[in-house]
């Protein structure tokens, strides 16, 4: 007898839906995408313990009759494809027939569906992809799906799922690209009871992007407008130097499909050109790009997040000219203060000569002190505010996103050369490794090959500085990174943190998980220095910031946000130091960046504080500060020896 044997249908559906359904975004997602492909332009979603106890989705699109949504259980059971033809131009975001049956495979599914011209609707049952009950059903015109107990069947599966705060994450991402890719309909997002967002139809990009994202970042987009070869690109971009940590930020749609194309991101990055050089920043951008349907091929992943182009190169092509017009545009409209055209239209891609970007290179400015801070190391008598940190408060929970009661777990004391506040940070999204938790070593102030005198700053990046070993090369960033660490640890670790008030309060617009991530971890941010308070929707209102940082902070616009998305990407279920983790945190983002300009003393003035350091030649997340070229490695590059 012969070892090969066909699947039952039930078993070739759980294994699909290892592929189609990741997790409850990736139900929430399918099942939108159908409501979207039925013509619906109101969609409801409710979640419940995030999507594990109930995900459901209500429509008024066309609906089914009895036939088709038994149909829509059968594999690969769809109306959106017919023949191979067709295939080669899917104009819906649904065309494969996976999603109902292998979402049903693994859950307690409820299909409610009337069409609009018949007088009753039918209710369909299904359990694990055994059908339970067909009946007829008074549930009015369009759809509802009740997904429950996802992965209940399956518990390898579901002992995968992130913490609820993860998949919540994951369900409010999945919703807010349908939602800036269908800006047209209207969408409800409800968790637990509690409204996510609520976005009534919109009749354009922008009143979406404005609605989703709060008006400052909407502020700081410029509008895309943009045809060649066949091809339209509209949507916004960031103004020069509105940059992220991630690129999270940056949604692409490809024939209102939201996808990731490297392809793309390469476009993005050379329409910047020399604008934004800054490594590890990106520039947020929301672009829609209209191509013909069969120049580009939707069915190379299993969840359709990736496309094939059938020319990459055109694409790109595409993409670079859409952003670099766009930041012409706004260059040659804004001109310089002595009414000659801009000099950044120079640093924009589109055919600029080597000389130009050479001699661009070598241009010295004053910059006006909203566009960049400089240095200043010297200690000034201010006026602080210190907020006491009571005893109970040592023990604190990093959370994500509501919850309905706080739970504590009983800490070791820390050491007594070194006390800490130790917190638990709930599991978040997934990301690279994420960097050691900063601590202040127990070395003394490192007395070993320290640099002896500066010699220049090379790329407005590095410091060239002079050693009896070699030439030492210092990187400016992790330098001050270091020196501000420090700085706010040492004030942690004698029970207060010292912040200065803000003579004018900024107001600070986030979006809604952000807000309620900020809301949720209050404590963590005012024992580093900062505080804030809540003023209605998510907007909160920042009074204060960390002494150490008043005079070099940067835009908190900017900066909370940054901090959020660290919190958002950190390494889950670890046992961190709270004063020191945030404390490099705020460093990191409020220190000198490369391309910052710094003078010679001002370059002086940070290896005199870097030295006195405890650990100097170490940023906090364990980066070299610097490193030294020793003369016998120079010989041996030139031959010498």
């Amino acid at each position: 007898m012969g070892n090969i044997k066909v699947m039952s249908r039930e078993l070739a559906n759980r294994i699909a839906a290892g592929e189609v359904v990741e997790r409850p975004g990736s139900v929430v997602k399918e099942l939108v995408e159908n409501a979207i492909d039925s013509g619906a332009d109101r969609i409801r979603v409710t979640i419940e313990k995030a999507g594990s106890r109930l995900i459901q989705v209500t429509d008024n699109g066309c609906g089914m009759d009895e036939e088709d949504a038994l149909l829509a259980f059968e594999e690969h059971g769809t109306s959106k494809l017919v023949d191979d033809s067709q295939l080669l131009a899917v104009g819906t975001l649904g065309f494969r027939g996976e999603a109902i049956p292998s979402i049903a495979s693994v859950s307690r599914f409820t299909l409610k569906t009337r069409r609009h011209d018949a007088d009753s609707g039918v209710k369909v049952t299904v359990d694990a992809g055994v059908l339970v009950s067909t009946q007829p059903d008074g549930s009015p015109a369009g759809t509802t799906v009740e997904v429950r107990d996802l992965f209940y069947n399956v518990p390898a599966r579901k002992k995968f799922l992130k913490s609820p705060a993860t998949e919540e994450h994951h369900i409010e991402e999945a919703m807010l690209n349908l939602a800036l890719g269908h800006y047209e309909q209207a969408f409800e997002l409800r968790i637990d009871r509690r409204v996510s967002f609520n976005s009534a139809g919109a009749g354009t990009p922008e009143m979406r992007i404005r609605e989703l994202f709060g008006r400052s970042f909407s502020n700081n987009m410029l509008p895309v407008s943009h045809r060649e070869n066949g091809m339209t690109v509209s949507g916004f971009i960031a103004s020069p130097g509105f940059t992220r940590p991630g690129r999270r930020e940056q949604r692409i749609f490809v024939n209102r499909r939201a996808i990731e194309s490297q392809a793309i991101y390469r476009g993005i990055k050379d329409g910047y050109g020399t604008l934004n050089t800054e490594s590890g920043r990106y520039p947020p951008v929301i672009l829609y790009l209209t191509i013909p349907s069969g120049e580009v091929d939707v069915n190379v992943h299993p969840a359709k997040r990736e496309v094939r182009f059938s020319s990459e190169y055109s694409v790109t092509r595409c993409i670079a000219n859409a952003v670099s017009s766009a930041l012409r545009r706004q260059a040659e409209e804004l001109p310089d203060d002595n009414g000659r055209p801009n000099p950044v239209v120079q640093q924009i891609s589109g055919g600029i000569s080597v000389d130009n970007i050479i001699n661009a290179a070598m241009v010295h400015y004053e910059v006006k002190s909203g566009e960049q801070q400089t240095l200043d190391l010297e200690p000034e008598k201010i006026q602080v505010k210190t907020i006491e940190v009571p005893p109970e408060s040592a023990v604190e929970h990093i959370v994500s996103h509501e919850e309905e009661t706080a739970t504590e777990e009983a800490v070791s004391p820390p050491p007594p050369e070194l006390p800490q506040r130790v917190v638990e940070i709930e599991q978040m999204p997934e990301a690279p490794p994420f960097a050691p938790a900063a601590r202040l070593p127990e070395e003394p102030t490192f007395r070993g090959n320290w640099p002896t005198k500066v010699l220049g700053i090379w790329s407005n990046t590095y410091i060239l500085c002079d050693s009896p070993q070699g030439m030492v090369i210092v990187d400016q960033h992790a330098a001050h990174e270091r020196v501000l660490f420090e700085k706010i640890v040492e004030q942690a670790q004698k029970g207060a943190c010292s912040s200065q008030m803000l003579l004018i309060p900024r107001s600070i617009e986030l979006r809604s998980g952000e807000y309620r991530l900020l809301i949720k971890n209050r404590r963590v941010f005012q024992n580093i220095g900062f505080d804030f308070e809540e003023t209605g929707g998510s907007t909160v209102l920042l009074s204060a910031v960390p002494a150490e940082l008043a005079d070099i902070c940067r835009s908190p616009e900017e900066m909370i946000p940054d901090m959020l998305e660290e919190l958002l990407n950190g390494k889950s279920g670890a046992k961190l130091s709270i004063d020191s983790d945030a404390a490099a945190k705020a460093a990191c983002h409020n220190a000198i960046r490369a391309n910052d300009v710094l003078s010679l003393p001002e370059a002086e003035k940070l290896l005199e504080e870097l030295k006195k350091c405890r650990q100097g030649t170490m940023c906090p997340h364990g980066r070299p500060t610097m490193i030294t070229l020793t003369k016998k490695e120079l010989e041996k590059r030139f031959q010498r020896r």
